[in-house]
């Protein structure tokens, strides 16, 4: 697995980031302690945690974790019935980041992913906790997820915190990261993460003939991934199938294969079992110029 650098920072992930959001619910801990024992073999270095209250953060506790494995860990948002609630003020964000180091027994974070922008936080009451953290020795770099190109822009104006970069949603299916975020990131010399690289699973195919069972598709997942389930996703999946029949491939190669080929430094995949993490892992497929054209053709930068 290559090794790629977040911008111009120090910041150093794997092309592959393993997701754990089903960690502790459609995923048990034998299963997450061989998907992550075969990640870091094959030279995987970051594993991305979801909010601090999650079941994901109990389970990677109980796990003895590679040196060499990276966490980015989300904190900013407590999940609350079907919504969520932001927790990015001062007293909030602080307690859930300790919060956090406790449940991992852990004394820093390698890398702390804010996962929300409050606009009705002071930006420096948010960024004291942060410059706080990182004079404390508690977290190594700071990612920003679901944050606007000036809101991003603001956040790095601080120097004292250690933004490497950012996470977006990003695949063949939502590319706004490109028109929205990469000016800046360019420019600030900040990397991007993608996620949901494989656009929330429907870029594997599965759902060209229908909801599988047992796909996130069939769970209280529908919504979400039914986002990607309209006219125009489906023409570009479409495009991508026909891409990978030409190459003898799969359609996740197809796949992973642009984003590689992209602006991102590392896209993020959530395998619920070890084929599935085998058949990510075996992804290696570099595009040729034209397909990758033809592929930038069938999809939209500028979003649905």
């Amino acid at each position: 697995m290559r090794s790629n650098r977040m911008g111009t920072t120090g910041l150093q992930v794997s092309d592959l980031s393993l997701g754990t959001f089903e960690w502790g619910r459609r995923v048990d801990e034998a299963t997450a302690r061989e998907l992550l024992d075969a990640y870091a073999s094959a030279g995987g270095t970051a594993l991305e945690l979801p909010s601090f209250d999650a079941p994901a953060v109990s389970l990677v506790a109980g796990l003895r974790l590679p040196s060499r494995v990276q966490l980015l860990a989300r904190a900013g948002v407590r999940a609350e019935g079907s919504g969520a609630q932001l927790r990015t003020g001062r007293s909030d964000l602080l307690t859930d980041v300790r919060t956090l180091l406790r449940t991992l027994d852990r004394d820093h974070l390698d890398v702390l992913v804010l996962d929300a922008f409050d606009d009705r936080i002071p930006v420096e009451e948010s960024a004291s906790v942060l410059r706080t953290l990182a004079d404390a020795g508690d977290l190594g770099y700071v990612l920003l997820s679901h944050h606007s190109a000036w809101q991003l822009s603001l956040r790095a104006a601080d120097t004292g915190i250690p933004i490497a970069g950012a996470i977006a949603e990003y695949s063949l299916l939502r590319r706004e990261a490109e028109v929205s975020l990469r000016p800046a990131l360019d420019y600030l010399g900040l990397g991007l993460i993608a996620g949901a690289g494989l656009g929330r699973g429907v870029l594997s195919g599965q759902y060209l003939r229908g909801i599988p069972s047992g796909s996130r598709g069939a769970t209280e997942l529908s919504g979400y991934v039914g986002a990607f389930l309209d006219d125009d996703s489906t023409g570009i999946v479409q495009g991508v199938s026909k891409a990978a029949a030409a190459l003898g491939v799969d359609p996740v190669d197809i796949a992973l294969a642009w984003n590689r080929s992209s602006l991102c430094a590392s896209t993020i995949v959530s395998p619920r079992t070890r084929q599935q993490l085998d058949q990510l892992l075996g992804s290696d497929l570099e595009l040729a110029d034209e397909i990758r054209d033809v592929l930038d053709q069938i999809s939209d930068p500028d979003g649905p």
